[in-house]
């Protein structure tokens, strides 16, 4: 276990406290960190030297990198190294190197940011995303979201800005950036002029077809998952326009959540997700992947 010596690394009490500004993606992880998840005794949660959730046995693997992009439901919130779905994949899986690219409040814009990045530096070769319902929320500017950026926490981080989507007049989608920093909403009710929960959705689809852009450009095979069926009006939107997409939900409940202590998903949630997600990386990547013979 190569975090064996945790003297030697910045340990903080939860995921929060290891950000730092990205001027693109807003915030990313800070490299060899820890977090100690608070509601777990004895659980650590570690950052490697590149900056990314630590996959044990991604390093030394070989073979197609397949990168799954998402939030904290991807990094794996409350989850020990080897808990995560990404790292079930990895342990499961020969001929195949897993990426997490999963970051605690991304959303799809930011996750798409992060796909043109890694298309751009070579380091990768197929993309998973990792999608849950709140994700539409934060890839357009909404209140709800915005309220949550005014803890202390982000004032201390030094995280200035967040990229989100809006249409142009023409019906055209952009990336643009807003600052986090808008005391404003905090006594303000806003409700009455957002859009509807339909237009809310169209934002979301519309930065899923940028993705699927870039990535056909790219000749990146892509998958897109929805690990959570909160809002159903919402994943029939994203599975009714793009055949890449798929459930592979769990219900949101005590047997697969670590509620009522904390909302994310379990290690119990996290093995159905590695499970469902072994064929379709299978399929992605056109390979026929053997499990280890040990299994």
């Amino acid at each position: 276990m190569p975090f064996s010596h945790l003297e030697t690394r910045k340990i903080v009490s939860k995921p929060r406290l290891m950000f730092r500004p990205d001027p693109v993606l807003g915030w990313r992880l800070s490299p060899e960190h820890t977090v100690r998840v608070a509601f777990r005794s004895g659980i650590f949660q570690n950052i490697a030297a590149d900056g990314w959730r630590y996959v044990p046995g991604s390093q030394t693997a070989q073979g197609p990198r397949v990168a799954i992009y998402g939030c904290s439901f991807t990094y794996g919130t409350g989850l020990s190294d080897d808990e995560t779905f990404t790292a079930l994949l990895q342990r499961d899986m020969l001929g195949v190197q897993i990426l997490n690219r999963g970051i605690g409040g991304h959303g799809t814009v930011q996750n798409l940011l992060q796909l043109r990045r890694d298309i751009a530096a070579g380091t990768m070769d197929a993309a998973v995303f990792a999608m849950i319902s709140d994700h539409r929320f934060r890839n357009i500017a909404h209140p709800q979201r915005m309220r949550q950026y005014l803890s202390e926490d982000w004032y201390k981080l030094r995280v200035e800005h967040v990229p989100v989507a809006r249409f142009d007049g023409k019906g055209q989608i952009q990336i643009v950036y807003r600052e986090i920093w808008q005391p404003a909403l905090r006594d303000v009710e806003f409700r009455v002029f957002l859009p509807d929960d339909h237009m809310i959705n169209l934002a979301t689809c519309a930065v899923l077809g940028m993705v699927c852009e870039t990535a056909k450009a790219a000749s990146i095979p892509l998958q897109i998952v929805m690990l959570d069926a909160l809002d159903p009006d919402f994943n029939s939107a994203v599975f009714s326009r793009f055949p890449e997409a798929t459930d592979i939900s769990n219900p949101h409940d005590r047997d697969h959540t670590f509620l009522p202590r904390d909302i994310h998903p379990n290690a119990r949630a996290n093995s159905l997700f590695a499970d469902r997600l072994q064929p379709l990386i299978r399929r992605l990547i056109g390979t026929d992947l053997g499990r280890r013979s040990d299994q």
